[in-house]
């Protein structure tokens, strides 16, 4: 999908993605980080920041809501507030 979106120019203009946690997408004997690695590959030329791993979505601890298309403002926290 992330390759579609580029190739019809649907990134132009967009100043960061973030993606959400993914803990059920790693296929058995697969390496752990390989979706991850994938995402950077398709996105390796984009020119924003990147953030994977947001405490987002269908988790079964307090997360992240973020509206589309609103402004946000990510910061990089410490291991401790993470917990």
């Amino acid at each position: 999908m992330l390759w579609q979106l580029r190739q019809a120019d649907k990134l132009n203009g967009v100043r960061g993605i973030v993606f959400g946690e993914m803990p059920d997408c790693v296929s058995p004997g697969a390496a752990p980080n390989l979706l991850e690695e994938a995402i950077l590959h398709a996105l390796q030329d984009f020119d924003g920041p990147i953030a994977i791993g947001l405490r987002s979505g269908h988790v079964s601890r307090q997360n992240v809501t973020l509206t589309f298309g609103v402004e946000a403002e990510l910061r990089v926290a410490d291991e401790a507030q993470l917990t």
